[in-house]
């Protein structure tokens, strides 16, 4: 059925004059906030290394990238959008389609998303829901099918919501994840996933294209990997710079992006080897854990993380939007099919330090992670970052802090709305947390 046949079940009709207003200013706006945003990351850092260049160009939403998936669809591809890290990636590469990550960073789509859902619910998914109403994201237009993870009850009805437009995969990870029953029914999610990208690309998964698809993301993940570590010493890149190669893997090409990271490293090493900092060694290191960040709008808490006065420097996040994206590889026994879906199974479950799993003991994974990087990277504090209405994170607070406590490791919880009206409270909160870190490191 065509899309623009589909008889919607939930989003009402938008005139098509407001619709093209609508969409024409949150681009405008958009355009300027990610000029903006790079602006002052080069600003902030006058080492930045010039390989940040090229993930500049790529964080353009309506560039090169726009225009290279655009070429690939005209030539047969088809590409598949997904919410959430749960996608296995190596089923979509496998497939000969494209994927991209499509959840929305835009604040002003937020609002448009009130005419959907409550004001309740995590303003990621309303923003999510306006980018679609008003078709102001390239990737969520170019995807012919999303895959929708059923994390939360929030994430559940936005693949309804979205059923509206596009076919829906979804998938249903389990919540108590370490039993045997767990990981057997989320290894039929995966060959269920695998048949439908089948049949949307119309191309068959062979082991072939399937063993390819892993080694293609196994080298990506030594190239993430090697950056990961490079932030562990004395900060040779800022944390905002990090976030953005981060997450443009979510949309790049993957081997054009391994290649970049690859380059972007060995100039970092460079700069390691000539002991040139991005800023002061003794500057307060932060890690930042909770709901996902998305570019371009949600940046504001490393932006003001990194432009604050003491100043601080985002040297790890615990985010499925950044440092977790890639950390860890499909890890293979033997190439056959069956082993393969089987550690594309693991990979994707047993890894994963979501907040929507449990177990008899809790989410011991994902407070041991956090550990690990704290002491890893040096960590003198960390903020805990929530927006109203996500309460997998939300709920989570109090385990980490007393997780945190036992460390002595500060820990900050900071809740915030999908708006930048709350810049100037925010900031205040940031500075203060950031005061403290200073005369402590000082001490």
């Amino acid at each position: 059925m065509p899309k623009q046949s589909r008889e919607k079940k939930y989003v009402p009709e938008l005139p098509e004059k407001e619709s093209e207003e609508l969409r024409n200013a949150a681009k405008t706006m958009s355009v300027k906030v990610m000029a903006d945003n790079i602006e002052r990351m080069k600003k902030t850092n006058p080492t930045r290394p010039e390989a940040m260049q090229y993930y500049d160009e790529v964080a353009n939403f309506f560039g090169q990238r726009e225009k290279e998936i655009l070429e690939e669809k005209a030539k047969g591809k088809k590409v598949i959008g997904y919410f959430c890290m749960f996608a296995p990636i190596e089923l979509i590469l496998a497939a000969d389609a494209i994927p991209v990550r499509v959840n929305s960073g835009w604040y002003d789509t937020s609002k448009l998303g009130d005419r959907v859902v409550p004001v309740e619910v995590c303003p990621v998914i309303r923003s999510t829901i306006g980018a679609k109403m008003v078709n102001l994201s390239p990737y969520m237009e170019l995807s012919d099918a999303i895959i929708s993870t059923l994390t939360c009850d929030g994430m559940t009805k936005l693949s309804e919501v979205m059923s509206d437009y596009t076919p829906i995969i979804t998938m249903s990870p389990p919540r108590v994840k370490d039993s045997a029953q767990s990981l057997h029914l989320w290894k039929e999610e995966i060959k269920s996933v695998k048949t439908q990208i089948e049949e949307i690309t119309g191309n068959k998964i062979t082991s072939k294209k399937l063993r390819e698809a892993i080694e293609t993301m196994q080298r990506a993940t030594k190239a993430f990997r090697r950056l990961q570590d490079l932030r562990k010493g004395n900060p040779v890149i800022m944390g905002r710079d990090a976030m953005l190669v981060n997450q443009t893997s979510t949309w790049d090409n993957i081997k054009r992006w391994t290649e970049k990271t690859e380059a972007l490293c060995d100039e970092l090493e460079k700069l390691v080897q000539q002991k040139t900092w991005a800023c002061p060694p003794d500057t307060p290191r932060v890690l930042v854990t909770g709901t996902p960040m998305f570019w371009p709008d949600n940046w504001k808490l490393p932006t003001l993380i990194e432009e604050a006065m003491p100043q601080g420097v985002l040297v790890a996040d615990e985010l499925c939007s950044s440092d977790r994206l890639l950390y860890d590889p499909v890890g293979i026994d033997e190439w056959t099919m069956d082993d393969m879906l089987n550690a594309i199974s693991e990979r994707y479950l047993m890894a994963s330090t979501c907040p929507c799993f449990t177990s008899k003991d809790g989410n011991e994974d994902r407070i041991n992670w956090l550990i690990n990087k704290i002491k890893e990277f040096n960590v003198n504090g960390v903020i805990y970052y929530v927006v109203r209405g996500c309460m997998l994170y939300a709920m989570e607070y109090s385990r980490v802090k007393k997780a945190l406590d036992k460390m002595n490791i500060p820990v900050y919880y900071l809740d915030t709305e999908y708006t930048r009206e709350d810049v100037g409270q925010m900031k205040t909160r940031v500075e203060a947390f950031l005061e403290m870190l200073t005369a402590r490191v000082d001490f």
